[in-house]
């Protein structure tokens, strides 16, 4: 199974969500990292964590498009590969879109993210086109104004995108989000039972359902 969190536009926070998610999931299932990221974020992460003490991330890298696209095709279903493409577009994350078996797209309430996710929405059409059937990516509202209740335009050209589908699960500004990838360490692994963590579990659980992962 692969899981990609994907976007052109960088500093939604798909790094954060994808190493949360990957700690999480390491402890049901075998769970690898591709970190596509040129900053090599969590690539860092991953060495802050063994400086803590604690088991890291089994973590891959490509030098070339096809060398993951080669690593796709080998997929299976008894491992879950996370994706953490960089904030542009590459080969490199349109291979990852192609062969997702889920796309998450977070954005925030900025009003430059809907911008943002009208140009990832071409991004999407094209591949689309390429592949002949509608490649879709779950919107996830990420870093959010904690006391923020509505959503306005956002949700409005999410609706009526053929290739955007929200989520239901909601991840709000949080200190301990970022004080814990500091460390090396998934939100649990920080602060258990904290808001932060009791929003990654509810994502965690969507997507449990999602990719039927029991």
């Amino acid at each position: 199974m692969i899981l990609t969190l994907s976007h052109q536009k960088g500093g939604v926070g798909k790094s954060t969500v994808a190493w949360n998610l990957t700690v999480n999931f390491s402890k049901m299932i075998p769970t690898r990292i591709v970190d596509l990221d040129t900053q090599r974020s969590l690539t860092v992460t991953n060495a802050l964590r063994r400086e803590q003490g604690l088991e890291a991330i089994e973590m891959l890298h490509f030098t070339t498009a096809e060398e993951l696209a080669e690593y796709a095709a080998a997929d299976s279903d008894g491992v879950l590969t996370i994706i953490d493409s960089g904030g542009f577009d590459s080969a490199f994350n349109r291979v990852a879109i192609i062969a997702s078996d889920l796309l998450i797209t977070p954005v925030s309430d900025k009003p430059f993210d809907l911008m943002g996710l009208q140009k990832y929405e071409e991004i999407l059409k094209s591949l689309s086109e390429i592949q002949g059937e509608t490649i879709k990516t779950r919107v996830l509202f990420n870093n959010i104004n904690p006391s923020m209740k509505r959503f306005g335009e956002l949700v409005d050209f999410i609706c009526t995108s053929e290739h955007f589908d929200l989520l239901v699960s909601v991840l709000r500004q949080r200190v301990d989000m970022a004080h814990s990838v500091g460390e090396g360490k998934s939100i649990k692994e920080y602060r258990v039972f904290s808001r932060a963590d009791q929003e990654m579990d509810e994502l965690v659980e969507e997507i449990k359902t999602l990719l039927d992962i029991k």
